[in-house]
């Protein structure tokens, strides 16, 4: 079998210059990739796909040889189009330029895909799988690793191909042990860079001298505080459309822990300084070093202060995982679950949290509940009572396994406009926080942390490299912004916009 990794498309050469991670201080050329690749996606799709699959039978191989995360990402979606159907590809495409929103979209088209129980779609959804991966979140390889190891154990490649891969696969798993925490280049950059020689290896980052034990990898124990959340001795005969659940049957689970929570606070404190009240209490019940918990917390504000944003980012200092369930889309209890009986069951939101982490404590994250509707087959409101009680939570029968769960140390974070609607045994269970509308004051911070944003992204290697904004151009934008009802979607707009005005001027000179 012979794998094709494109390096004669437009892909490869659309990420050339990450392969060799040769650095580009022009930041133009960064903004303009996302760009890039809507193109090459919109070419293709014109010229009738003629551009031909990797040949490997198996995408997630493939994807090895690739050495840009962007690349992957066209790749993966090209093969993916048909089988995802196009609404689903089309907000894929349009959440590509915003890395937050895209793992959100990525890790739901996973769960839509491993929900068909079919061979091809796993493998599908084991691709899209390495591209939630991150180099400073080494828990995010905790379930990809051991069946990407497997397929490529599997694999009948031709020697070169099968040594290639062996080569970026070991440095992927050095990623998963945390070797490489503080580099913000995505996997697929990383495992270039050091085949390139562009990484010096140090000798803790020296490929081992055999291969990898999976099993063992996998197997070992946490070094930190664990809870198994599906005990077996309260679980029955898991059907086929709940199998991967086997995978964390009567398993010890890792509680992520609360590491450097003052950092987090200054940093955190730093991207949204109108909130301090909101970030005062997300932080309340944490300790250094002890297992994550935030009991249940609403914020409360007007339509882009920022709620959503504040989650994802808490979340991700924390390097909690997080499961989004989009409240003004609901209609029904399938929070908690469908029945076992169903042809389409699916588990309960929190158990499905828990199965994508491979960690005991996720935060379950519940986007504008306000805007939840109910009918016949009962409502969120309802379905979501009995998650938020700890005591109620450590007991949970979840309908489609028709398994018992230990949800306790789950995570509850919802936002709102407005909570005058919601049902009193809800406001109840949560800690109601206003989000204040951003001021004028706030402005240098507000800017500063979006362009941080734009220049964090996987792959970038010139982060830090804009110079701050001049008093001259906050004014300008302080007028925009205030037009704009302090909108902080709209500061985004005015942010780039600015940016793109600042090179225009630059060039001109």
């Amino acid at each position: 079998m012979h794998l094709c990794a494109h390096k004669d498309s437009q892909w490869w050469r659309l990420g050339a210059g990450d392969n060799m991670a040769s650095k580009d201080s022009s930041r133009g050329k960064k903004r303009s990739n996302t760009a890039d690749l809507l193109r090459l996606i919109a070419e293709d799709r014109a010229e009738g796909g003629r551009r031909p699959p990797p040949t490997s039978g198996h995408p997630a191989l493939s994807l090895l040889l690739v050495g840009r995360w962007d690349d992957a990402f066209g790749i993966l979606h090209q093969l993916s189009e048909e089988v995802i159907g196009a609404e689903r590809a089309q907000r894929l495409l349009d959440k590509c330029g915003d890395r937050v929103a895209v793992q959100e979209e990525i890790r739901e088209t996973i769960e839509a895909l491993y929900s068909r129980g079919n061979r091809k779609d796993g493998e599908l959804a084991l691709a899209w799988s390495m591209m939630t991966c991150r180099a400073t979140h080494p828990a995010s390889f905790r379930s990809v690793l051991p069946q990407l190891q497997y397929a490529l154990d599997a694999a009948d490649l031709d020697a070169d191909d099968d040594g290639d891969c062996r080569d970026r696969l070991r440095y992927w798993w050095q990623c998963g042990a945390g070797a490489f925490a503080h580099e913000k280049r995505s996997p697929f950059a990383i495992a270039a860079a050091m085949l390139s020689g562009a990484i010096i290896k140090e000798p803790a980052l020296e490929s081992p001298a055999s291969e990898v034990d999976t099993a063992q990898w996998f197997r070992s124990a946490y070094p930190g505080p664990t809870l198994v959340v599906m005990p077996a001795s309260r679980a029955t005969k898991l059907n086929n459309h709940n199998k991967p659940f086997a995978e964390i049957l009567d398993k010890p689970l890792p509680l992520v822990c609360a590491r450097n929570l003052d950092e987090a606070r200054r940093r955190l404190a730093q991207e949204f300084p109108h909130a301090a009240t909101a970030l005062s209490m997300l932080f309340r019940d944490l300790r250094e070093g002890e297992a994550v918990l935030v009991k249940p917390m609403l914020l409360v504000g007007s339509p882009g202060v920022s709620k959503s944003r504040i989650v994802r980012k808490f979340s991700a200092y924390l390097n909690l995982y997080v499961q989004r369930y989009d409240g003004a889309s609901s209609s029904d209890g399938q929070f908690a679950g469908t029945s076992k009986g169903w042809s389409n069951t699916e588990a309960s939101v929190p158990a499905r949290a828990v199965l994508a982490s491979r960690t005991a404590n996720p935060v379950v994250f519940v986007d504008e509940i306000d805007k939840a509707k109910s009918n016949h087959h009962g409502g969120l409101v309802n379905s979501i009572t009995g998650y938020l009680d700890k005591e109620t939570s450590k007991f949970m029968r979840d309908q489609s396994t028709d398994c018992e769960f230990d949800l306790s140390m789950v995570s509850y974070l919802a936002t709102a406009n407005d909570v005058s609607g919601l049902p009193e045994h809800i406001r109840d269970r949560f800690r109601i926080v206003r989000v204040p509308s951003p001021r004028l004051v706030d402005l240098p911070l507000l800017a500063a942390s979006i362009v941080d944003d734009m220049l964090t992204e996987d792959g970038d290697e010139w982060a830090g490299s804009v110079a701050p904004f001049a008093p001259d151009e906050l004014r300008v934008m302080a007028k925009a912004w205030e037009a704009r009802g302090f909108s902080m979607r709209a500061l985004q707009k005015i942010v780039a916009a600015t940016l793109e005005a600042r090179d225009a001027c630059q060039m001109r000179h």
